[in-house]
């Protein structure tokens, strides 16, 4: 008897973020030095959204986790992976590589990031804000400073919509670090 009274529990969703730029159109038609290489990471992260959970935010100061829709993995892997695959297509190079990264290699460039926020609503929008800084090869000196806010609507009221307006906003980023990355090498910074 009890049991019927209780009902059934929904099924529990995975989630994964995805490189979504993979166009030869979206490739950099600069200058860019052939095989440039560049390092990605380390990430900082909140731990309030660096979680299993989707987290969502339901006002300025309140944040829900979701507990039936979660990553299938990290969400600190999974940003760090979506970034370095559009930066490889944006640059057109296959050397660009998430930390930690092996002792052979060696980037040209290095992007620490510091992510503050990346969360928003379904039905509403995704924030991410974010200061990256581009260092040399070894990390000791600092060459740009990036602060950067990007928001994505969110069109409809689903998770599914939800991670996609993260894998956008991550494209922009990712769009946004190509036209620095191409400037350094170009001398305009």
């Amino acid at each position: 008897l009890l049991a019927g009274c209780r009902g059934t529990t929904p099924p529990v969703r995975f989630y994964t973020l995805n490189p979504v730029i993979e166009s030869s159109q979206e490739k950099t038609n600069a200058n860019v030095r052939q095989n440039l290489a560049v390092g990605v990471g380390p990430i900082e992260m909140p731990k309030s959204i660096d979680r299993p959970q989707l987290v969502t935010r339901t006002a300025p100061n309140i944040l829900r986790v979701d507990e039936f829709h979660r990553w299938a993995g990290s969400l600190r892997e999974d940003f760090m992976r979506a970034l370095t695959a559009n930066l490889a297509v944006l640059l057109n190079t296959d050397q660009v590589t998430a930390y930690p990264w092996e002792d052979y290699f060696r980037p040209v460039y290095r992007i620490f990031l510091d992510v503050h926020r990346f969360d928003g609503n379904p039905g509403g929008q995704i924030v991410l804000d974010v200061t990256c800084t581009l260092t040399d090869r070894e990390g000791r000196k600092s060459l740009f400073v990036h602060k950067s806010r990007i928001e994505e609507p969110v069109p409809e009221k689903d998770f599914e919509a939800f991670v996609a307006a993260k894998n956008r906003a991550i494209a922009n980023l990712s769009r946004e670090l190509a036209r620095i990355i191409i400037k350094l090498e170009a001398g305009a910074i």
